[in-house]
């Protein structure tokens, strides 16, 4: 089958947070420098793509910060092990609930499972654990009120009290009872927003805090990662997950565990079968990608823009990891770099972006796939769109 349903779960051992880290090292030891020479900001924003770990860099500065050994973050040390655990007293959390009424401390244990199952979760995921609907979340007043209590009190076990806020975008316009605490923390307390878009964040809030960008995940950082703590898949399944996942490493899991991973020979079938304009192969196709559902079209679609990226990185020679230069994936996408010219490329994008929008509007699958077709039968042959 060539799509699936199931999430997938990182099983890593609990140490030091920073261990689980991909392509942010250098923007983690730049922060820990400055939590040691006692310069770190009260209140910080870590700002990257869905999936690029702004969780996992969140709770690697709170472990250093909560470590009491010189050598921070030990990953030895009592408060390094509860924070590995999730159970520092001193460590607070505030995340998006589905209830106004309810708090975040109220579902640490689901919490809990979803941090060291999914570090790389979005929201989605989250809600899973909470067996509701992501679509009313909300950090609320009620949870706001609950955290200005939490932060007055003094740290029962260390010097300092973190709060970890995962994805401030979800802040309401309540959250301007926090900006005062924001702007002017106590000394004990150290704040850190881990977000995923910037621009759905309050501007009083942005003001307030110093932002650090994280870097993109870097393919071969990523596919290191997912070989190491997934060995029985082979190095071309990687690749094709990983540009299935579009450079999320939570999207990446889900596309190896649902078994959802984009094939190349699908696409090489399309591919033959549109140049040399085989309309029986050409419909087998079609029919073959009407019995998949909305989201495993869309996906597939969306690999396909990814796996472009690759070719005209292939064609410019900007594709430096020659780890991977043996692997399928790749020495197809050089194979076409070699085939296509940019233009084609181009028109191949656009057709695709205008699929993807027909798709959205629910249109006929079998009719719109078998345009999608012709048309990609005339860019491969004409070097140049059908209108």
């Amino acid at each position: 089958m060539l799509f699936g349903k199931e999430d997938m779960i990182l099983n890593v051992k609990q140490d030091r947070w920073s261990d689980q880290l991909v392509s942010q090292h250098h923007l983690f030891e730049k922060l820990n420098r400055s939590i040691q020479q006692n310069r770190f900001p009260h209140f910080s924003l870590l700002l990257g793509r869905p999936g690029n770990g702004q969780l996992l860099l969140a709770l690697s500065v709170a472990q250093s910060i909560l470590c009491i050994s010189d050598e921070k973050p030990c990953g030895t040390c009592d408060a390094c092990y509860k924070v590995s655990k999730l159970i520092h007293p001193d460590l607070h959390f505030s995340f998006p609930l589905n209830s106004p009424k309810e708090t975040c401390q109220q579902h640490y244990k689901e919490w809990r499972s979803a941090i060291q199952e999914k570090p790389f979760m979005g929201i989605s995921q989250w809600f899973s654990y909470l067996e509701g609907d992501s679509k009313n979340a909300n950090i609320s007043v009620t949870e706001i009120s609950n955290v200005l209590n939490t932060l007055s009190l003094k740290p029962f076990e260390s010097e300092n009290s973190v709060l970890i806020v995962w994805l401030p975008e979800y802040l309401g316009r309540d959250s301007n009872r926090l900006l005062k605490f924001f702007e002017e923390p106590p000394d004990h307390v150290f704040i850190i927003l881990a977000s995923e878009n910037q621009e759905l964040i309050l501007p009083t809030v942005l003001s307030r805090a110093q932002i650090f960008r994280m870097n993109a995940i870097q393919m071969d950082d990523a596919i290191q990662t997912l070989s190491t703590k997934e060995p029985s898949y082979k190095q071309d399944e990687l690749v094709s997950a990983w540009l299935a996942g579009n450079g999320n490493m939570q999207q990446t899991l889900n596309v190896l565990e649902n078994q959802n991973n984009p094939s190349v020979e699908y696409l090489r079938k399309l591919l033959q079968s549109a140049f040399t304009y085989n309309a029986i192969e050409l419909t087998e196709w079609v029919e073959q990608f009407a019995g998949l559902n909305k989201e495993e079209q869309k996906n597939f679609l969306q690999w396909i823009q990814q796996f472009l990226s690759l070719v005209i990185r292939e064609k410019f020679k900007l594709n430096p990891d020659q780890e991977f230069q043996n692997n399928p994936v790749l020495q197809y996408a050089n194979k076409l770099s070699n085939s296509l010219s940019v233009s084609q490329i181009e028109h191949w994008d656009d057709l695709l972006n205008d699929t993807l929008l027909y798709l959205q509007r629910n249109a006929n699958v079998k009719l719109m796939m078998t345009n999608f077709s012709i048309k990609l039968s005339h860019i491969l042959r004409k070097n140049k769109p059908l209108n």
